[in-house]
C-alpha cells in the first residue's frame, strides 16, 4: 500500500519540500488559497472526479482515496473539498450524502448521478463519465461564449474608435478651422463638429448613463425573467438563434444519457434536467414534460409538440428509441449529429459576424472622412 501512495504522490506531481517563508509570503498564499478554494468549479472538479476514478480502479477504498486527495495533491481547492468530503465518509455516510452537504461546490446533478451509480456499485463508470462529461460542456460553453462575446468585442472597439474620433481628433481640425476663420461649413461638416462639441460638454452624463444602462441590464438580465427574455432574445437572432438551440439540445441529450444510464427513471432524469440547465425556457418545458410523465406518457408524447426547443427529427430518433428499447442509442445518434452541427456552426458564425462588423466600422470611417474633407479643402484653400 505504501508503494501505491508513492505513485500516487508522484503522479499528482507532489513537492513536499519545507521551507521557512516570511510573513507576507504567508499572507499572500492564505489569500490565494482561500480565492482558489472558493473557486472550486470546472477544471477543479474534473481534476477530483479523475482522480478518485483513478484510485478506485486500483481497488483502493473510497475514504482511503479521498483522504489521500486531501493530504497530498497540491491543488488547494480540490484539497479542502476533499477534506470535507473526508469528513462525511469517515463517519459512514455515502459521498453522494457528502456532495448534498456541499451545494456551494458540487450541485443536485452531480449527488443525484452518483446516489444513482453507488446503488450499482460502479462507482468508478459514473466517475470518470462524469469528468468527460464536465470537459466537454466547459469547452463547447467556452466555445459558445467566446461566439457570442467576440462580436461584442469588436463592437465596444468600434465604439471606442468613434468616440476617439469624436472626442480627440475631429476637436483639433474644427480648431484649426476657427483659428483660421473658416465659415460657411458644409451641413455635414457642421453637424459633425456639433457631436464633437455635445461629446466633450457632455462626456461625464453620458458615462454615467452608460453605466447606469451596464448596471440595469445586469441586475434585470439576473432575473428569471430577464433570462427568459434573453434566451428568447438569442433565438430571435439570425446567426446566433441555431447555435443557441443546438447548444443547449446537445447539454439536455448529454445529462438526459448519462442519468438514464446510471438508473434513474424518466421522472427524476426530467426533475434533474429542470434543475441543472437552469434556462427558463428549458424549465418551462420541462415542467410540461414532466406533468404528461407523472400521467403515464411516453417521452416523445411528451416532447413531440416542443419543436420550438426539440427538432421533430430528435423526438423521432427518441421514439424509436423507446419502441427498441434503445434510447440509449438513440440519444447517441442525436449528438453524433448535433455535436459536429454545433462545432460547424459556431466556427460559421465567427467568420461571418467578423467581415460584417468590420464592413460597418469602415463605413462609419469612410463617412466622417467624406465630411472632413470638405473642411479640409477649405482649410488647404484658405492657406494656398
Amino acid at each position: 500500500m505504501n508503494k501505491f501512495f508513492d505513485k500516487i504522490k508522484g503522479k499528482l506531481n507532489l513537492d513536499t519540500t519545507q521551507y521557512k517563508s516570511h510573513w507576507i509570503d504567508n499572507f499572500i498564499v492564505n489569500f490565494l488559497q482561500s480565492k482558489d478554494k472558493s473557486s472550486f468549479r470546472g477544471n477543479d472538479k474534473i481534476f477530483f472526479f479523475r482522480e478518485l476514478s483513478y484510485m478506485l480502479r486500483w481497488w483502493v477504498w473510497l475514504v482511503s482515496a479521498v483522504e489521500t486527495i486531501a493530504q497530498w495533491t497540491d491543488n488547494y481547492a480540490v484539497r479542502e473539498i476533499a477534506k470535507l468530503i473526508n469528513k462525511f465518509l469517515s463517519k459512514g455516510n455515502s459521498l453522494s450524502y457528502a456532495m448534498d452537504r456541499l451545494p456551494d461546490y458540487f450541485d443536485e446533478w452531480d449527488s443525484n448521478v452518483i446516489k444513482a451509480w453507488e446503488k450499482s456499485g460502479n462507482l468508478v463508470i459514473v466517475l470518470e463519465s462524469l469528468a468527460q462529461e464536465y470537459e466537454y460542456i466547459t469547452e463547447i460553453k467556452n466555445k459558445y461564449i467566446w461566439a457570442l462575446v467576440y462580436p461584442i468585442i469588436l463592437v465596444i472597439f468600434a465604439i471606442v474608435a468613434v468616440i476617439a474620433l469624436f472626442g480627440f481628433i475631429l476637436p483639433s481640425v474644427f480648431d484649426i478651422a476657427v483659428w483660421l476663420s473658416v465659415s460657411e461649413l458644409p451641413f455635414s461638416t457642421r453637424l459633425l463638429k456639433w457631436i464633437s462639441d455635445f461629446f466633450l460638454s457632455s462626456w461625464k452624463v453620458i458615462l454615467w448613463v452608460v453605466l447606469w444602462i451596464v448596471l440595469f441590464c445586469w441586475l434585470y438580465f439576473s432575473t428569471e425573467r430577464g433570462k427568459r427574455v434573453w434566451f428568447n432574445f438569442l433565438l430571435s437572432m439570425p446567426l446566433i438563434w441555431k447555435m443557441t438551440r443546438y447548444y443547449y439540445l446537445v447539454r439536455w441529450c448529454r445529462y438526459m444519457k448519462l442519468m438514464l444510464n446510471s438508473g434513474m427513471n424518466y421522472i427524476e432524469t426530467f426533475k434533474t434536467l429542470r434543475d441543472v440547465l437552469g434556462i427558463p425556457a428549458y424549465q418551462e418545458m420541462i415542467e410540461r414534460v414532466l406533468g404528461w410523465l407523472q400521467k403515464w406518457s411516453n417521452i416523445f408524447d411528451s416532447i413531440k409538440d416542443e419543436k420550438n426547443l426539440i427538432p421533430t427529427n430528435v423526438a423521432v430518433l427518441i421514439k424509436v428509441g423507446e419502441e427498441t428499447a434503445n434510447l440509449d442509442g438513440s440519444l447517441q445518434n442525436v449528438l453524433n449529429m448535433y455535436q459536429e452541427e454545433l462545432n460547424v456552426t459556431i466556427n460559421s458564425l465567427s467568420k461571418v459576424l467578423e467581415p460584417v462588423i468590420l464592413v460597418w466600422i469602415w463605413i462609419i470611417v469612410l463617412l466622417v472622412a467624406s465630411w472632413v474633407f470638405g473642411l479640409i479643402l477649405q482649410i488647404m484653400e484658405w492657406v494656398w
